[in-house]
């Protein structure tokens, strides 16, 4: 069976009207296109969700016994990793708590219920803090107080914080095992800067955070309309470096799901999103893939916010392009690049953005695989680095290949 078919048949069992006809002939796991599957379940961080629907069916004897089994296993070691996040998650909101410290948590715990309901099924890899610029040393001697340190702070971006090493890092690591070092990203917007599209995102949403309580730990946490307009552009974000986690669209599409008759909500999104016609692109882009992919309704006051700033080549992508596209392997495929126009109408930063993705300087590290703070590494680590980089750069070249092909067709469906 096609890789396409197999992960198909995945979005099928977890979209908003389950159909799980297809759990018959997903390939064995044993199977080369097993392995492949269950490595993009695992990449996608869907492999739990999937196991979920599963086993809530009648139809879970369809699916067979040995991926009940391995999924089963992987979701026991998430809990006990859930279980050490948690308690360092209590640990760092104390000390931030301790020190009089305004620290805004951001995606991670912040999403339940709202955008998932079970913390199990959900792989985290690092915690992200919101902070006032002002409060960005205060932030990081409490983090230096608990053993992260960072090579670069910074009022005006975010900031990374990890803790020693003390195992190196490979792309093999178990997703699922309990954490061998942590990371920290501090944050003073809701989104990072791009250097070819000039979003325009709410620089007052520290005051309108609201208290939360997970399991007995609290924590601030933006507004639920600042969650979902951070989460979209998250995505966007990911999508625009040519990958993302399929799962976070799937919990933005469960938050459209939840509140869909939330006029209210909607309206604050559309708010603070403002009129800007690239922001109106890119909520639009976010959405309509979240729903072609997992059938999740928009709400329509974001449908018709959003219908503003589609174009017709938006929508020719994502009838014929996105599918493949979302469903490529990690590190993703570079077809997006078709949409370049539509996110960056200066020729000159768009020519700077498509030389960027075609021929990449450096490379980024696979999901939690290749993280750790900027010191120098031992041999191991550097082999391991070059290890990833070859991978990295064969799938590139594979792309690259590609990529005339898709411009054919591309031209073809748009005429």
């Amino acid at each position: 069976m096609p890789d396409t078919l197999a992960k198909q048949i995945v979005l099928d069992v977890l979209q908003r009207e389950p159909d799980l006809s297809g759990l018959g002939d997903i390939p064995t796991l044993r199977s080369n296109e097993g392995e492949r599957l269950l490595r993009w379940l695992d990449h996608s961080g869907l492999a739990l969700s999937f196991l979920r629907s599963v086993q809530c069916s009648d139809e879970a004897a369809h699916l067979s016994k040995d991926w009940r089994n391995v999924l089963k296993r992987r979701m026991d070691r998430n809990a006990t990793r859930l279980k050490d996040m948690l308690g360092e998650f209590r640990r760092l909101n104390d000390a931030f708590r301790a020190n009089g410290v305004k620290c805004v948590t951001m995606k991670g715990f912040s999403l339940l219920p709202d955008f998932y309901d079970d913390a199990v099924l959900r792989h985290q890899t690092d915690f992200d803090f919101l902070v006032e610029p002002n409060d960005v040393e205060s932030a990081a001697a409490v983090l230096q107080s608990c053993g992260y340190s960072t090579p670069r702070l910074s009022r005006t971006e975010e900031s990374s914080f990890t803790t020693p090493l003390s195992k190196v890092p490979s792309h093999k690591d178990d997703l699922y095992a309990i954490q061998q070092h942590r990371q920290v990203d501090l944050h003073v917007s809701l989104t990072e800067k791009s250097e070819w599209i000039q979003l325009r995102v709410p620089d007052d949403c520290m005051g309108r955070v609201v208290e939360m309580n997970l399991y007995g730990i609290q924590f601030w946490s933006l507004a639920l309309p600042d969650r979902f307009v951070c989460q979209v552009l998250h995505a966007f974000r990911h999508c625009f470096r040519s990958w993302v986690r399929l799962s976070w669209l799937m919990e933005i599409g469960r938050c459209m799901e939840m509140h869909a008759e939330n006029d209210d909500l909607w309206s604050n999104v559309i708010e603070l999103a403002g009129n800007d016609i690239v922001t109106k692109r890119i909520f639009g882009f976010v959405l309509c893939l979240t729903n072609h992919l997992f059938k999740f309704r928009i709400p329509s006051q974001l449908r018709a916010w959003t219908e503003q700033g589609m174009t017709k080549s938006m929508r020719v992508w994502l009838d014929h392009f996105s599918e493949k596209w979302a469903l490529a392997d990690w590190p993703g495929n570079l077809s997006n690049l078709l949409l370049a126009p539509e996110f960056i109408p200066d020729r000159k930063l768009r020519n700077e953005y498509l030389a960027s993705r075609l021929f990449p300087k450096k490379t980024v590290a696979a999901v939690e695989s290749l993280r750790g703070p900027a010191t120098k590494k031992p041999l191991l680590g550097n082999v391991q680095q070059w290890i990833y980089v070859a991978q990295r750069s064969r799938v590139h070249l594979k792309d690259l290949l590609a990529l005339p092909a898709d411009l054919l067709r591309w031209k073809f469906v748009l005429r």
